[in-house]
């Protein structure tokens, strides 16, 4: 009888043990990955430094990435709860059965840059000269570019101009040697050129109007699995709460943009200056069923241009890719 009691009473302490610190903290933590160069590194950063984790009541732990590929391959494999990254990405892993969703992040888009006194002023402008094009031939506003350029000139960009695939930074240079007429690059990208006298043609927001999809759909997301969010969801509402409060933050606060700026990777203060401005423009401040119905409308619009390379086989975006559950902090 009295090891029976003993083995009782041991039972209850480790209960108890396991209530006490490993499962509630868990219950109440988030493990982002994050380059050491990108904003959502910005945001992070304030969140820890200002305390915004410990006054929406979640623990915050950061890893970093060598790059955005590594951040997918973290958050497959577990090892991360949570990425920024393209929301298309979430939509073509529900396409196979995997239940990414995603929350809006970012509404800052790509840009055609041309440089100061460049002959090229519209889409049909660009016939017969040499475009610079980040990453490959699927990059989302590339394949709108072309629609567009299809649309209202006429003009078939791949055929009837010259372009040219690559990394951003790359892109860049060859921009400023002279080698490229025009360039379509990510937006931090071309917001570096803009900092040095380089002028922004039109952006992604700018082509996705003018295609007729409206309001704004954003460019990036938080991407997380949907089980983990449905059994975390105050955890993750915590966390955005956190991450829109850092947003406003960095873009009204001077004192918090002093510490900030030096993790943009520049010493440049135009070019700071730059990349500010382009990140606040992209700030969220609506979402409900317009938006998540332009978003339809640009998925159908992708997949027509790019095929199931670029959405997987699902001709409308599946269902759950943004998470239903997501309100705007206000």
């Amino acid at each position: 009888m009295r090891m029976r009691w003993m083995r009782f009473f041991q039972l209850a302490l480790l209960g108890l043990w396991m209530l006490s610190t490993p499962l509630a903290a868990g219950s109440r933590s988030i493990t982002v990955g994050a380059l050491a160069y990108g904003t959502l590194n910005w945001e992070l950063t304030v969140i820890r430094r200002e305390g915004l984790d410990r006054r929406q009541g979640f623990d915050l732990e950061i890893r970093t990435l060598a790059n955005p590929q590594a951040g997918r391959i973290a958050l497959q494999g577990g090892t991360v709860d949570l990425i920024v990254t393209n929301w298309l990405w979430a939509a073509r892993q529900r396409n196979q059965g995997i239940g990414f969703s995603a929350v809006p992040y970012s509404l800052t888009h790509g840009a055609l840059i041309v440089p100061a006194g460049s002959p090229v002023h519209t889409i049909g402008d660009l016939a017969g000269k040499r475009i610079g094009v980040a990453g490959s031939p699927l990059y989302e506003n590339w394949l709108l570019l072309k629609a567009l350029a299809k649309r209202a000139y006429n003009l078939d960009l791949e055929r009837e101009a010259t372009p040219v695939f690559g990394a951003p930074p790359l892109l860049n240079q060859q921009m400023t040697q002279g080698r490229l007429d025009a360039l379509l690059n990510y937006w931090h990208y071309a917001a570096r050129l803009e900092a040095r006298g380089y002028k922004r043609l039109l952006d992604g927001k700018d082509l996705l109007e003018s295609l007729g999809i409206q309001p704004p759909v954003p460019t990036l997301s938080y991407v997380f699995r949907d089980r983990w969010a449905d059994d975390r969801k105050d955890t993750l509402d915590a966390f955005l709460r956190a991450a829109y409060g850092a947003k406003d933050a960095i873009c009204t606060n001077p004192r918090v943009w002093q510490y900030i700026a030096p993790l943009s990777g520049s010493d440049d203060r135009g070019v700071r200056a730059a990349l500010r401005k382009r990140y606040c423009e992209g700030r969220v401040r609506s979402w409900g069923k317009a938006e998540i119905h332009a978003a339809k409308k640009l998925y159908a619009l992708l997949r027509q241009q790019g095929g199931e390379k670029l959405t997987g086989k699902a001709e409308t975006l599946p269902r759950g890719t943004f998470w239903p559950h997501f309100v705007l902090p206000r």
